[in-house]
């Protein structure tokens, strides 16, 4: 309640300031800083005590309008109207921008301006001009032309000084600050009342700039301090002065409203120039210690990650490399920094690097990933996968690439072992089943360039489970790897040797004829014959039977198949130990 009853005192002080001594001719109130009290003291309250505030305004802006105002039926409206006003511009502020009252962006002053100084009074100036209009017959716009400059400029040019002091944001500063901080401020403020008092004390020469100078001083130094009690000083000493007769208005042959409506548009230009720019300092303030933040902690990310950050420039040059370069290739930053990269890339996979690298110039929003080897400082090689990326300038020309190069050998070398693994029989190290049924079918779909496409052997070991019957499992796997030593020595190194599953192998003989292909399957059955297998002191006899199929254009796997194990059947049927030709 004391709160309220303290504003609406204010409230009528200075409305009944401003009926007194702006009223000219007996029309509206050329300066009204009443509604930026009230809109100032809305903005610092919470919501929940605004109408106690409002409604205690009433009485007060009645009895100011009874004493020194419009007398008559409009002494009811009018009050009522400037109240109202004071109320929506506050409720849309915060509307608009719920933490309003810091000034500490651009986008909160310019609201602040658009809604205060435009909408606002433009749309209560209708209603008041009215009311002027038919209480003493003034013409309807000249009203509506007193009431906005006068309403709008005494909100844009009173009302952040007064918000920012009912905020306690000076009291704030200066309670932070340091003694050295304070005096700065003291020394800037003392120059802005100097120039104010050389611009407003006399009425010789109109030296409208001079205070600028030192209040933009204390803008820059101080940030929204220093904007707002430059702004404070500048209005304690130049609207008196302007209102005892001197000052710059004086040199205006005009009547008094007109020079009081150009000292609020003075006042109105330094606001709308000082906190836009204090606001942007803030802003710009607050990012420049997000970015020290932001490289502090890139710092230590950098220090502290396994991976290599590398900046190269156009060209290809390096300009940064962050410090775990060291720990994987043996370089220290410092030696790598200005040449040019690509000489450590194995020359294998340098053309994948540089088309990666292009691809990335060439569309900045994309990351291009390659993996390739490097050449470090002890003469080794690692595997390493590198994201790039562009870098761009802020005119959106590409400056080079950055890119976070990870070490992927251990990675490189299990994944080659498990396509290994996925491509070979664990036992023997040939290729196992399922490669054999890639590669046959693709080789029957392919056109000889001699007109013949070759043969399929397929092997199969005589009296196997015999073996391992008498001398157990471990003694079959040992003939099954010396029958496969003796395979692989018998045919050509382009020859696909797989096994098909147990004791079956199989040779797919490409660009051979039968009899050729029949030379070669004799060769291997005459050698395991002929070969004593050592196992735990003992020797082990094998023998296997073959059967050999020619290959056909457009044939399927599945028939190439069925023809050579039909022909290994007549071998096993005729004794075993041989080798038969499919007709």
């Amino acid at each position: 309640m004391r709160e309220a009853v303290l504003t609406a005192t204010a409230y009528f002080v200075c409305a009944s300031i401003a009926l007194q001594l702006t009223r000219f001719d007996g029309g509206v109130a050329i300066m009204w800083l009443a509604g930026a009290l009230l809109f100032a003291k809305l903005c610092a309250t919470p919501r929940r005590r605004w109408l106690q505030i409002t409604l205690a305004c009433v009485p007060a802006g009645l009895l100011a309008s009874f004493l020194f105002g419009f007398r008559g039926p409009v002494a009811i409206p009018l009050p009522l109207i400037c109240i109202a006003e004071a109320h929506a511009a506050a409720w849309l502020v915060r509307r608009c921008f719920p933490r309003f009252g810091r000034f500490e962006s651009v986008p909160e002053v310019a609201r602040f301006l658009i809604i205060a100084g435009l909408i606002v009074p433009a749309t209560t100036a209708f209603l008041g001009a009215l009311c002027a209009h038919v209480a003493r017959d003034i013409p309807y716009w000249s009203a509506w032309r007193d009431w906005y400059a006068g309403h709008a400029l005494g909100l844009v040019a009173f009302g952040p000084p007064l918000l920012f002091t009912l905020r306690g944001e000076t009291r704030q500063w200066i309670a932070s600050a340091g003694n050295r901080k304070r005096g700065e401020a003291t020394g800037l403020l003392l120059l802005v009342a100097l120039a104010s008092l050389l611009t407003f004390g006399q009425n010789r020469i109109p030296l409208v700039l001079i205070p600028f100078l030192p209040m933009v001083a204390a803008t820059l130094r101080l940030g929204r301090f220093g904007a707002v009690s430059s702004i404070v000083v500048l209005l304690a000493i130049g609207l008196p002065c302007s209102l005892a007769g001197s000052g710059p208005t004086t040199l205006l042959h005009v009547s008094m409203t007109l020079k009081l409506q150009v000292l609020q548009i003075y006042f109105a230009s330094i606001v709308l120039i000082l906190l836009p720019l204090a606001a942007e300092l803030r802003a710009r303030r607050r990012l420049l210690d997000r970015l020290h933040a932001v490289e502090a902690l890139h710092r230590l990310v950098l220090d502290r990650t396994s991976d290599i950050i590398m900046r190269l420039g156009y060209d290809g040059t390096l300009r940064y490399a962050s410090p775990a370069t060291e720990r994987v290739l043996g370089y220290r930053p410092e030696e790598l920094t200005g040449k040019v990269m690509f000489h450590l890339v194995s020359p294998d996979d340098l053309p994948s690097v540089l088309d990666a690298r292009r691809r990335a110039l060439a569309n900045p929003d994309e990351t291009a990933i390659v993996e390739y080897r490097v050449s470090c400082k002890d003469g080794g090689v690692v595997w390493v996968e590198s994201h790039m990326r562009a870098t761009i300038d802020d005119d959106g020309r590409v400056m080079g690439t950055v890119s976070i190069v990870r070490e992927v050998t251990g990675r490189r070398k299990l994944m080659e072992d498990l396509a290994h693994q996925a491509m070979t029989d664990p036992l023997t190290g040939i290729y196992n089943r399922r490669i054999f049924d890639e590669a046959l079918p693709a080789l029957l779909a392919s056109i000889p360039a001699d007109g013949v496409l070759g043969c399929l052997a397929v092997f199969d070991l005589d009296h196997f489970k015999r073996i391992n019957d008498l001398h157990g499992h471990a003694a079959g796997d040992v003939v099954l790897i010396h029958f496969v030593e003796i395979l692989r020595s018998s045919v050509r190194d382009g020859d696909l040797v797989a096994r098909l599953g147990g004791e079956e192998f199989a040779v797919v003989l490409g660009g051979m004829e039968a009899v050729q292909a029949r030379v070669v399957c004799e060769r291997v059955r005459i050698r395991l014959e002929e070969a004593a297998i050592p196992y735990a002191g003992d020797t082990l006899r094998a023998t296997v039977s073959v059967g050999i199929a020619s290959l056909v254009p457009g044939q399927s796997c599945e028939e190439a198949l069925r023809t050579a194990d039909t022909a290994l059947y007549s071998a096993k049927q005729a004794g075993r130990n041989q080798s038969a030709q499919a007709a």
